[in-house]
């Protein structure tokens, strides 16, 4: 169940994202305008305590810093990150498991780096944190991951996670990445573990039992998707003049306008009543 604040971070990294995005591809002055407005309001709402009383200081310094990391064309289009994981048993049916810096355990994982594929990532991150050689044999998961645990810092991301076989090596970790690290059985495991409620412990074991067929990710709910179809639907209906009071824009960005509109208001409408 998501919280009240975990649902608001959630919107106002929303917020952020579309004006980001938007000011990425050098709008004309008036959206300009409008998507700095949004930007700076997404800044309000992160500095707003539960007192409902708003730190002016921190929200220019948002804001700012925000505006500041605004990219050009594609490059600036602000996407989830990307981080890879790998699961990795011993011959005693342990779980390869790292301490991180927040003293939270988890499998050993790091950020998707350019260049590598994910499955190369995975390596490379298992290596790094741990020491060990694996291979990767397939993918278990994919996590929607919406907020990092070592730093104050609203990302959402999503985690790729992979079943590897552990080819060999000695434990060595590196101090400015890794507390500790080690193998565990299924009753003895460390604490607390991050993200537990994930369900990742379940899904590593079930793969290394042969009993998860096909990679975990989180599922949409068909009854919610046709609500989603029809209230799009009955927007489109209301909506049908839109376009000709605004003959001078092309029915093809009018249609584009239109989705995106449909789309984020449902999607709001569905967060904040279900």
């Amino acid at each position: 169940m998501v919280t009240l604040d975990e649902q608001l971070n959630l919107w106002i990294q929303r917020l952020r994202a579309v004006a980001q995005t938007g000011l990425a591809f050098g709008p004309p002055v008036y959206d300009r305008e409008r998507y700095e407005e949004i930007l700076d309001l997404a800044a309000q709402m992160a500095a707003t305590r539960a007192d409902f009383t708003t730190d002016t200081k921190l929200t220019h310094a948002l804001y700012e810093a925000w505006r500041a990391q605004v990219g050009s064309g594609v490059a600036g289009y602000v996407t989830p990150k990307v981080g890879v994981g790998g699961i990795v048993f011993n011959d005693r049916d342990e779980l390869l498991l790292i301490e991180r810096p927040s003293h939270h355990w988890l499998f050993p994982t790091g950020w998707a780096d350019v260049g590598y594929s994910p499955a190369q990532v995975a390596v490379k991150e298992v290596y790094e944190e741990t020491g060990l050689h694996v291979t990767p044999l397939r993918l278990i998961a994919v996590y929607d991951i919406r907020n990092l645990l070592e730093v104050e810092l609203d990302q959402q991301l999503y985690s790729l996670i992979f079943y590897c076989h552990l080819d060999g090596g000695e434990i060595s970790i590196r101090p400015h990445e890794v507390l500790n690290a080690g193998f565990f059985a299924r009753d003895k495991l460390p604490q607390p573990l991050a993200r537990a409620g994930k369900g990742w412990v379940e899904h590593a074991w079930a793969a290394h039992r042969g009993e998860l067929v096909e990679a975990y990710f989180d599922k949409v709910e068909m009854e919610t998707e046709i609500r989603d179809r029809a209230s799009i639907e009955r927007i489109r209906k209301r909506s049908s003049h839109f376009g000709s009071t605004h003959s001078e824009r092309s029915a093809q960005q009018s249609e584009l306008d239109f989705r995106v509109f449909g789309c984020v208001l449902v999607s709001g409408l569905e967060s904040l009543f279900l």
